[in-house]
């Protein structure tokens, strides 16, 4: 894949400093060429502001969109083509990190314990393997893990299979690219909206693509401006009941979070799911179609139920 192909988007909403400093500084760190990014805003106010307060050297494009996440995030992959290589960034990534451990996870002596983060050596080489694994797999969201802690994350590995994740999963919002799909990019609410985009496409694909080997630093919840403005437990609470009653199959609850924010849960529970692995290259070895087996003590449970109520 050329990289002449791809484009970074980032929408913004009221903090300016904290797209210059956080997400536009780290760009420039790593060498990604202004003319490749797009900065989304709210209206002409907000343009206005961004247009005094960001280096005009630093990016191709400030582009007025709709307020709103769900409206930008509309309206974004409108603005560019049908099956554009896009890489979507929030504006406040401090930076990006790569899991580390001495053993890879087959060796005995692995120990997630041992893992540990460094800095990414190129985010330009990163964006290049999400979009040709995407080609090679036809799984056309790609994104990484998103939570910054090294135990939980699988170390780079020489087998691929190890390292990135081609099931159901959360594709986080702050920094993942997608081969530009109109229809899978449709939000229907303004909280959990990546995790509605995650099951669309994994729906329209068999599968996503998830580095658990990379993360970034952000502060989802804590940066002001942004979502934050009009965010509230209500919202995110209501975004997610609303996403389990639409895809019952694929998500659940989970109230369980420290932070008492309502998370999502995400799993196939259909009885046939995808299964998908990758050859060492990165390419498709084998797609198949896996039946559940239910589970002898469960379906033991159910007979001795349905003799109970004959009974009764």
């Amino acid at each position: 894949m050329k990289l002449e192909d791809y484009v970074v988007a980032i929408p913004s909403y009221k903090r300016p400093e904290t797209l210059k400093t956080k997400t536009l500084n780290l760009l420039q760190h790593y060498k990604i060429e202004p003319r490749r990014i797009y900065i989304f805003v709210a209206d002409n106010e907000q343009k206005t502001i961004y247009d005094k307060e960001l280096p005009r050297q630093a990016y191709n494009k400030l582009v007025i969109g709709k307020p709103g996440i769900k409206n930008i995030r509309n309206f974004m992959p409108k603005y560019f083509p049908e099956r554009k290589h896009i890489f979507y960034m929030d504006d406040d990534i401090y930076d990006v990190y790569e899991a580390k451990n001495k053993f890879p996870i087959t060796d005995s002596r692995y120990d997630k314990k041992n893992n540990h983060l460094v800095r990414l050596p190129s985010l330009h080489r990163l964006i290049e393997q999400g979009f040709n694994l995407s080609k090679k797999t036809g799984l056309t969201n790609w994104g990484v893990y998103p939570v910054l802690n090294a135990y939980f994350m699988k170390p780079t590995s020489s087998n691929i299979n190890e390292c990135v994740n081609t099931k159901l999963c959360y594709i986080i919002g702050f920094m993942t690219g997608v081969i530009n799909n109109r229809k899978a990019e449709i939000r229907t609410i303004d909280d959990k909206e990546d995790y509605e985009r995650s099951i669309k496409y994994y729906l329209k694909d068999d599968g996503l693509l998830r580095f658990n080997n990379i993360t970034a630093k952000t502060k989802c919840y804590k940066e002001p401006g942004g979502m934050q403005v009009e965010r509230t437990k209500k919202r995110i609470h209501d975004s997610a009941v609303y996403l389990t009653k639409v895809y019952p199959n694929l998500c659940s609850l989970n109230t369980s979070k420290k932070s008492g924010f309502t998370e999502i849960r995400l799993y196939d529970k259909r009885d046939s799911v995808p299964i998908i692995t990758l050859t060492k290259s990165g390419s498709v070895k084998s797609k198949e179609f896996k039946t559940k087996i239910k589970s002898k003590k469960r379906t033991k449970h159910k007979k001795n139920k349905s003799k109970r109520k004959v009974r009764q």
